[in-house]
């Protein structure tokens, strides 16, 4: 079973830099266990982990990236995106998770943009990125004045944000850019008459996996804000704010901020050959994560078969250790353990082999279903071993799971009545 942590609300730190810490506020929920799979949903906004469960052979997730924030007046950010991959797993191995939460209206002011959606990503243990959805940008803000340019909305993720509409009193922001594969999205530039070059310029977005830019709340007086870009691998630009500018005639208009820019999605450590996909601009609400682990089964069938080879000079029996996979899956390990009857001991042990005191344990590698991995070792017959002798081989550890505990062992009994006449079944 998947073993899930969690920790605090994600903030605007890149995603090398979270440790998944426990806490009560679960990222994700409990396992659902089925015959065939493990299925794992992590919707609470923040970091955690979670740990690939026994058996599972591969990992189909479905990441969406957390929509942008709405303007003031209610004009929507942009969407995120829809990745869906199967990734390779390793049972026991930990998978990080981030999970970023829909942009929000930036603070209270009626010209107001929205912030970016926040960052949604699956990591390997040491961090390294597999699989980001990129999230939508922040709408920009609405002017203030009047007349008042509406917000303008926000870019879907792997789009730039649009450019606030104004005149040419109060000129509306520059749009934010959208991430990329190498880079954070550009910032929007400075809008109005008579305004400083950058002095309402949007920052560009971070690089990789980092939160976008948010926007500054000191909005008045001034034309639209650029919006701000959106980052690499990631989160979505915030909005820039709307303004409000006035002319050397007293003429006032109020322009809209730009837009952010929305950030780039990622697939990266996949199955070779399986099919992903990626999808802009589909999921306006709350950043998920969904994991489905299929879990393989491969049920081994043991078997032991002793062989006479006597006489007077060095009798001996010797044993075939068979593991049989009769599917469905492929084996990927197994390990096999020997009991032996007292005072018996084991030599001339295959390769994989180990033997102490009365037990001889195995170790096989893959076995495809249908087929038979098999190990040998031999008992001798000293001058007091008569009378029946008891072999027993039993599966002691195998993956994927075993459906089948009925075959896991099996027994040779061989009857010796002196060193140059034994029976064996």
């Amino acid at each position: 079973m998947g073993v899930i942590a969690g920790c605090g609300a994600l903030l605007g730190t890149t995603l090398v830099a979270f440790a998944p810490t426990a806490s009560a506020d679960e990222v994700c929920g409990a396992p659902v266990v089925t015959d065939t799979a493990t299925t794992i949903t992590c919707t609470a906004e923040g970091t955690g982990s979670v740990t690939v469960p026994d058996g599972a052979t591969s990992g189909h997730v479905v990441l969406l990236g957390a929509g942008g924030g709405p303007s003031s007046d209610g004009v929507p950010g942009g969407k995120g995106a829809r990745v869906e991959a199967t990734l390779a797993v390793t049972p026991g191995a930990t998978l990080n998770v981030a999970i970023g939460a829909q942009g929000f209206t930036f603070d209270s002011y009626p010209g107001s943009g929205g912030t970016g959606g926040g960052l949604v990503a699956v990591t390997a243990a040491d961090n390294s990125p597999l699989l980001t959805a990129g999230s939508g940008g922040g709408a920009g803000g609405p002017g203030i004045a009047t007349p008042a340019f509406p917000g303008t909305p926000g870019g879907d993720s792997g789009s730039p944000g649009s450019a606030g509409a104004g005149d040419s009193v109060g000129g509306g922001g520059g749009r934010g850019g959208a991430g990329t594969a190498t880079a954070g999205g550009a910032g929007g530039t400075a809008a109005g008459a008579g305004q400083t070059p950058g002095s309402n310029a949007g920052a560009p977005g971070g690089w990789p996996n980092a939160q976008g830019g948010a926007p500054s709340g000191s909005i008045y007086y001034n034309a639209g804000f650029g919006g701000y870009g959106g980052a690499g691998y990631g989160s979505g630009g915030a909005g820039g704010g709307g303004g409000v500018d006035v002319n050397s005639s007293g003429d006032q208009t109020g322009g809209a901020g730009g837009s952010g820019g929305g950030g780039s999605s990622r697939v990266s450590g996949t199955v070779p050959g399986s099919p992903s996909s990626v999808t802009d601009g589909v999921n306006s609400g709350d950043g998920s994560i969904v994991f489905t682990f299929r879990n393989g089964k491969a049920d081994i069938a043991v078997g032991i078969t002793p062989t006479t080879h006597l006489g007077i000079l060095v009798p001996y029996l010797s044993y075939n250790l068979t593991a049989r996979n009769i599917g469905p899956d492929a084996v990927t390990s197994a390990t096999l353990t020997v009991t032996l009857p007292p005072g018996a001991r084991a030599t001339n042990l295959a390769a994989g082999c180990t033997t102490s005191a009365t037990t001889v344990t195995c170790s096989y590698g893959a076995i495809a279903s249908g087929s038979t991995a098999a190990k040998s070792f031999r008992v001798p017959l000293g001058l007091l071993s008569l009378g029946p002798l008891s072999v027993t081989g039993t599966r002691t550890a195998s993956a994927p799971l075993d459906p089948d505990p009925a075959n896991d062992s099996a027994t040779a009994t061989c009857t010796v009545v002196s060193i140059i006449l034994v029976t064996c079944p």
